[in-house]
């Protein structure tokens, strides 16, 4: 093999890698499920909370226990009927994202969970109110890291904002006002960008 072929190899090789790391990110349909999700269950807890409804404290388990199945069931279902043949589906920076989000799924599913129960055997509600940290911490880290691994400017930053958040989330812990807090950051900071990611996402090949 001569110089010049060595060379145009890696090149190529080069060129590859740079378009693959730089590939349209394909997990807006989880950012969007999740955020919006995360939105209304904050919403509704602020509504129980407050008395809106009349609804007996029991109704915090209810409402988290169901955002934790449908948000389960519908990552999983939406994991089912991804399209690996959308261009970039294999790039570094997808499959990075995919696996950050099913782990932080897996880590709400599991702490929805251990508070659900904590709220049966009669230890108080808490930890639903402890989640708007964890919760936008959580999302801000898978974030900003799909963002770096992908070059993508909007999740980056949107994450940054998020983990930003968790500041004024820890100093409002004591108000019923956390969790519109955590209402918010979950539609700006989450709805929004998986929007947004929706709509740059390539059509798939055939």
């Amino acid at each position: 093999m001569s110089p010049q072929s060595l060379t145009d190899d890696l090149a190529y090789v080069r060129d590859l890698a740079e378009a693959g790391q730089k590939a349209p990110l394909l997990g807006g349909r989880f950012l969007a499920w999740w955020g919006g999700l995360t939105t209304l269950a904050y919403l509704g807890h602020y509504a129980i909370a407050s008395g809106q409804f009349g609804l007996p404290p029991v109704s915090f388990a209810i409402l988290w226990v169901g955002y934790v199945l449908l948000g389960m069931g519908g990552m999983f279902l939406m994991q089912a009927r991804f399209s690996s043949h959308k261009p970039g589906a294999a790039s570094v920076g997808n499959q990075v994202s995919r696996i950050v989000w099913q782990a932080a799924g897996c880590l709400l599913g599991a702490y929805f969970t251990g508070a659900f129960f904590a709220a049966l055997i009669g230890q108080g509600t808490e930890a639903f109110m402890w989640s708007v940290p964890m919760v936008i911490g959580l999302y801000g880290l898978a974030q900003y890291v799909s963002g770096v691994m992908a070059q993508n400017r909007v999740l980056s930053v949107s994450g940054s904002a998020a983990m930003a958040a968790v500041v004024p989330a820890v100093l409002l812990m004591s108000t019923p006002y956390i969790v519109l807090l955590g209402s918010a950051v979950a539609a700006i900071c989450v709805l929004l960008p998986g929007v947004l990611l929706m709509r740059n996402e390539p059509s798939e090949t055939v």
